[in-house]
Parts: structure tokens; sequence; C-alpha cells
């Protein structure tokens, strides 16, 4: 029985890479005459889809308290991802659409392996709304923000995003504005 699955197999894999042939399969044959041969291509490699985002665009304010960045979808609607570097440092990200969770629950920021852990308050935040996360600023914000496969930000089983790539001049200020 084996040895019948691995004929089988053998088979399969080499009527795969064999070439269907019309006539005589002459290699100087003309097209369209019984003898032209017709190569099928190899399978090509799974479609990769890129991540649909939804509308909507990063915003960043500056002042004397430090900095903002916060994506929102329409004007005067609740900005859904807000982060913020304090002058005095740190990295706090606020998702008020976030409900308190457990004790030792983080907040995860970026995309893919590149990204900020940040530590949550499980009562929530009580000044915001939501969930926030606070940390210190990773040395790579820049490339954390304008990874192509945008920003996923998750905490326990809470997630929301992608929200699509900050744009690398505003994420490059943002992180030179948390970092100086």
């Amino acid at each position: 029985m084996r040895t019948a699955i691995a004929l089988a197999v053998a088979l399969s894999a080499a009527a795969c890479s064999q070439e269907a042939t019309i006539g005589s399969g002459e290699p100087n044959a003309v097209p369209g005459s019984e003898t032209a041969t017709t190569a099928i291509p190899a399978p090509s490699a799974a479609l990769v889809l890129a991540p649909s985002f939804p509308a909507g665009k990063w915003e960043m304010v500056s002042s004397g308290e430090g900095d903002g960045l916060f994506f929102g979808a329409f004007e005067g609607e609740a900005a859904a991802v807000h982060m913020f570097c304090a002058s005095d440092g740190g990295l706090l990200v606020n998702v008020q659409a976030f409900r308190p969770g457990r004790t030792g629950d983080r907040m995860r920021v970026g995309s893919g392996n590149v990204a900020a852990i940040l530590e949550v308050d499980p009562a929530g935040d009580a000044n915001r709304g939501g969930v926030s996360g606070e940390g210190a600023v990773p040395p790579l914000l820049d490339a954390i923000l304008a990874a192509p496969d945008g920003i996923t930000v998750s905490y326990g089983s809470q997630r929301t995003g992608p929200f699509p790539p900050v744009p690398t001049e505003t994420a490059r200020a943002f992180a030179t504005g948390c970092t100086d």
C-alpha cells in the first residue's frame, strides 16, 4: 500500500513538471501548427493581499506639553487611536473603544514582529476614556509607525486596526519629538 501511495505521489509530481505538447513537439515548430509545443506554467505562489485600511488620516499636533499623533476617520469624530509623547518623556497610546481588562495584560502597538509593548492600568483611563498603555519610547518608533502593513493596537483579546501607515515624514517628526 505504501508503495502505491509513493508511486502516485511521484507520478503526480512528475506530471506537474512536464510540458504539454501538441503534435510531435518539434523544437522548430511554427505556432499554430500541429507540431507546436505549449508550455504550461508552474503554479504561482499564493497571492498576498495588501491589508485593507479604513478611510481617514493621521494628524500630528505639537505643543509645549509634548507631541500628539492621532488617526481620525472623519472631521469632528473622536479619533480611533491617540498617541502622545509628553515633554518629560514616555509614550502613551489611548484607544477609547477598548474596555478595561485583566491585570497583567499589555498593549501592543505595531505590526508583525516590530511593535511597542506598553503597560496598562487594568482599571482603564478615567481622563481619556477607554484604555491607555504607557511606556518608554521604543528606539524604532518611526519604523513601527511607518510599517507598510499599517498599525494595529491590541490589548488582551481586543484589537483595532490595521490603520494605514503613518506617512514617513510625519512618523519621523513624531519620533523625533518623542526623543528630544
